[in-house]
């Protein structure tokens, strides 16, 4: 698809699950994509999500306003093409000046997820509606996980409702943060009691 053909582009990638999910991380990733100075590519189901009909609760302008980071915005303009302070990029180089640029990239990454859910918990303060990385849904002593991403979501959110009902312990974790990914984030949103995940 055509989420799978970005993955490599060094785009950050959030994934939102619902239609009220998409507004906010259309505010999260654009926050987070001007700290960072990254790019961000937030997607969502292309058919499932975007035909809905619901309901949602909508950001102020004053509101978003108040959450973008100005100084971010001005550095980025800094950078920008201008026949006014004209500079060189993208020039040809040899492998070793090459891989010297690709390490100093690093540091930018390094520190995304954590940058990501500081914009997710900065959003929250405006919305209520509090965001993780990877989300976890259901038994608090669950042996069963399934992980999903996207549209999904809610209908594994219902059945996680529907087996807790009947004693299993179940539960769901939901993907947010799908590049970069983060390993120590990802595995911390499980429940210790888990046993099997799908």
């Amino acid at each position: 698809s055509d989420v799978m053909a970005c993955r490599g582009t060094g785009a950050a990638m959030l994934s939102s699950h619902t239609v009220q999910q998409s507004h906010d991380f259309a505010v999260i990733s654009h926050i987070a994509s001007l700290k960072a100075s990254l790019p961000f590519i937030h997607f969502l189901d292309g058919f499932r999500t975007t035909h809905e009909v619901n309901k949602i609760k909508l950001l102020p302008a004053e509101e978003v306003a108040k959450m973008i980071p100005y100084e971010a915005v001005h550095l980025h303009w800094s950078r920008s093409l201008n026949p006014t302070h004209p500079s060189i990029r993208g020039t040809n180089q040899g492998p070793d000046i090459f891989f010297q640029a690709v390490e100093r990239q690093n540091p930018f990454y390094e520190n995304l997820p954590e940058l990501i859910q500081e914009s997710m918990d900065q959003v929250a303060l405006h919305t209520g509606r509090q965001y993780k990385l990877y989300d976890y849904y259901g038994a608090p002593d669950a042996e069963n996980v399934v992980v999903i991403m996207g549209s999904g979501s809610t209908t594994m959110n219902e059945s996680v409702d529907f087996l807790l009902s009947k004693g299993e312990k179940v539960g769901v974790v939901l993907v947010h943060m799908y590049r970069p990914w983060s390993l120590k984030h990802f595995f911390a949103a499980f429940p210790k009691t888990t046993k099997k995940i799908a």
